[in-house]
């Protein structure tokens, strides 16, 4: 398992600098076909897990998580948290039900590729397969120092298609 070490304040400004990069409201306008215009979350809505809001016509709007990586290591993974807060026991996004994100959207700022994937699929898979994949795709540890001290965190780093693949099988319907 790999270990990195981060500063919490540290990735917030490398994640908004990336956002600010790339044109992510013509994305998000152009995959919402009632999408009439994208704001930016507030702070607050930021740290529940929405960075962006679709507004869509005669709709409630669609709350988009940004999940961005600055190198693309041509893997073609997605990076799925399992723990946010080891030493507190707290589980990470992918599989937190009380998350109200609608659609996370993965960006590689290097070579500008993105995915975009339904939250609530990808929670209710994750659930049940996050043990799975944790034993057969490569994981690795964060350490995030923040100004209240040390915390560790944990992903998986699932193949795209294993991830869209589990998701079609699930929800193709039965018969």
């Amino acid at each position: 398992m790999i270990e990195h070490v981060f500063d919490f304040d540290e990735q917030v400004k490398m994640s908004h600098g990336i956002a600010s990069s790339f044109d992510f409201r013509q994305v998000l306008l152009s995959q919402f076909p009632s999408a009439i215009s994208i704001r930016k979350a507030s702070d607050v809505e930021d740290r529940v897990g929405t960075d962006w809001w679709v507004e869509r016509q005669n709709n409630k709007p669609l709350s988009v998580d940004l999940k961005s990586r600055a190198v693309d290591y041509g893997k073609d993974d997605l990076a799925l948290e399992t723990w946010s807060v080891i030493e507190a026991n707290k589980i990470g996004w992918t599989r937190d039900i009380e998350k109200g994100t609608d659609y996370i959207i993965w960006f590689w700022d290097d070579t500008k590729r993105w995915c975009i994937i339904p939250f609530p699929m990808l929670c209710h898979i994750f659930i049940k397969e996050w043990k799975h994949w944790s034993m057969i795709y490569p994981t690795a540890r964060q350490k995030t120092k923040t100004p209240k001290g040390l915390y560790h965190s944990e992903c998986v780093f699932v193949p795209r298609q294993i991830v869209w693949d589990t998701i079609i099988k699930e929800y193709r319907g039965k018969g």
